[in-house]
């Protein structure tokens, strides 16, 4: 009966558990694809599946039901349950991506198809979302020729530049669609603006908003089609289907541009498919070649790669000035992760613990991150100009970014320093790049950011200029003053000679320990402990282990003792790295 069945949370991430469903769901034909939740259903008192199945945000994956239980509508069951785990998430509707032999259980429970192949079924638990983008887009559709293009734009290039002023050349009206993909790199809010942005003095160039009605292979399931070549061929037959069923009509679009492919085996095919499937619908597609750079197709994957591999000036040379800000943005919010991520760190938040804080953990501190990431393109924004820098202008956005940070911690005060120190450094480097024909030297972006420090109105009442009055020690605004001396001296030039040991963050940020005067040391334990942790700290790089670096951190957890200043200290070190030339 019904009733003898239960339903459980099933933690994937926990090993056995994983491997459990793994062979489950390898009984029907399916891969565990990504899930952020997942599901099973038992008989009671008995620990065998007999249905399970996942989610990914607002959308249901990884779905399969034993035969022998298939009249006891336990698909309903746990598609119910699912789908009520969706509403708590606050998403309006819920979608699938299933097998044509699951859509019938589907529409039971109000599902909606909007698009099928032979091996996919796309559906929606209610119209009104799909309704409600297209008629956003109509309200956009203008009268005379209109051409589409749909991008990426991880990040927007030079490349995406020529496509985009090639297309609205040749139509009266040409409408960019942002991917809504949450893919590595750049988030769809920065993509969405880099557009913008790049195209703002092209007037007959509409920017739409992004929906989940473009399928990109960042979005598409593979959990139940097991070859690579189905996988393709069934992701660009569904966004095809949407493209000419819903989006075109919605915008009065004649004409799709698209850029040649020569990298990417599954846009080249997508290419190819568009060219086949859409002038059937009367939509004509126009393909145009790649620009080049120094004899190279430029890609935005190549950018991402430049980016990685720390070399901002060649990733810098091949997107507009319009995109820069995102790129140097990007390097601040990748240093600060990855200090974060360095483990162990004595008395400080960490993969692996909390430090000396019991206020703060590492998934607090990632979200506060998040929420500076876009006040850091900002901070760019400003330096992307050969006007003298505004310390006004760059205060008041410290200003918000703060409170934005404050708000996103519940009032914890986790990125304050690195905030200042990282945000000045990203102004000061954006201006140095535009104003030094695209040469960031030391000499230049110390200089710069020492104007900056200098003239950084002094505050008071906060723990370092407390600290930094009473034991006559170098405070956070009078570091930046001198330009950072000791980073660009000993910093950079110890964290470069590290670069191929695998323990380069700790050793760096021990080097920094051993130098800093850390206010946050002075502040909790006093200036007895902060010269002790300078000694100790010195000490323990000259005779380095992981071991020896765990103990530290064990000492300072229980004499709560912080060296936050050189935590930010260790990000701007990797910041500036990342930013000279090598």
């Amino acid at each position: 009966m019904y009733a003898d069945y239960e339903i459980n949370e099933m933690p994937v991430a926990y090993a056995p558990t994983r491997l459990k469903v793994e062979n489950f769901l390898h009984r029907h034909g399916i891969d565990l694809d990504k899930t952020d939740y997942y599901a099973a259903i038992s008989p009671s008192g008995d620990d065998t599946i007999v249905a399970a199945g996942g989610l990914l945000r607002d959308t249901i994956r990884c779905i399969a039901v034993d035969d022998a239980v298939s009249d006891e509508h336990l698909a309903n069951r746990l598609v119910t349950h699912l789908m009520e785990i969706v509403q708590r998430r606050g998403f309006p509707t819920v979608k699938v991506f299933t097998k044509p032999k699951y859509e019938d259980i589907f529409k039971s429970l109000a599902f909606n198809t909007i698009a099928t192949t032979d091996n996919v079924v796309f559906m929606e638990n209610s119209r009104q979302p799909l309704n409600r983008y297209i008629d956003k887009l109509r309200a956009l559709a203008k009268p005379g020729v209109s051409g589409v293009v749909v991008m990426n734009c991880n990040p927007f290039t030079l490349g995406h530049k020529y496509l985009v002023e090639y297309a609205a050349r040749h139509v009266d009206n040409l409408y960019i669609i942002p991917l809504l993909d949450r893919s590595v790199g750049f988030n769809y809010e920065e993509r969405r603006e880099m557009i913008c942005r790049a195209t703002e003095n092209l007037t007959n160039v509409t920017v739409c908003e992004g929906s989940a009605y473009s399928i990109s292979k960042a979005t598409f399931p593979t959990y139940f089609l097991k070859k690579v070549d189905v996988v393709t061929q069934q992701q660009i037959e569904i966004d095809l289907q949407i493209f000419c069923r819903y989006i075109a009509p919605a915008l009065g679009a004649t004409v799709r541009f698209v850029g040649s492919e020569p990298f990417d085996q599954l846009t080249r095919r997508y290419n190819e498919a568009m060219m086949e499937r859409l002038p059937q619908c009367g939509i004509a597609v126009r393909c145009i070649d790649r620009v080049e750079k120094n004899g190279q197709a430029v890609s935005a994957s190549n950018v991402r790669k430049l980016i990685a591999a720390n070399r901002m000036h060649a990733a810098m040379a091949e997107v507009p000035p319009s995109t820069r800000p995102f790129v140097m943005a990007k390097f601040a919010v990748d240093a600060l992760s990855r200090e974060l991520a360095t483990t162990p760190k004595p008395g400080l938040v960490d993969k692996a613990n909390n430090g000396a804080h019991s206020d703060m953990d590492f998934i607090l501190m990632q979200r506060s991150i998040d929420a500076l990431r876009p006040y850091f393109v900002r901070l760019a924004q400003l330096g992307n100009s050969s006007s003298p820098l505004s310390i006004a202008d760059i205060q008041q956005t410290g200003v918000e970014a703060e409170r934005c940070m404050l708000r996103t911690t519940n009032g914890v005060n986790t990125h304050r320093g690195a905030l200042f120190s990282l945000g000045i450094t990203v102004a000061a480097a954006m201006w140095c790049y535009n104003n030094y024909d695209g040469n960031v030297d030391a000499g230049n972006l110390s200089r710069v950011i020492a104007d900056i420090g200098s003239r950084w109105p002094r505050t008071s009442g906060t723990h370092g200029a407390r600290v930094a009055d009473k034991e006559k020690v170098t405070g956070a605004r009078d570091n930046a003053a001198t330009g950072y001396r000791q980073l660009f001296d000993v910093w950079v030039p110890y964290y470069r000679a590290l670069r191929d040991d695998r323990h380069r963050d700790q050793k760096m940020l021990l080097k920094i320990m051993s130098m800093l005067d850390d206010t946050n040391i002075y502040f909790r334990a006093g200036k007895d402990v902060a010269e002790r942790v300078k000694h100790s700290s010195s000490v323990l790089l000259d005779h380095f282990s992981m071991q020896s670096l765990e103990d530290m951190d064990e000492e300072f957890i229980k004499h709560n003792i912080s060296p936050g200043g050189a935590a930010d200290m260790l990000a701007l070190t990797i910041l500036v790295n990342a930013i000279l030339k090598y």
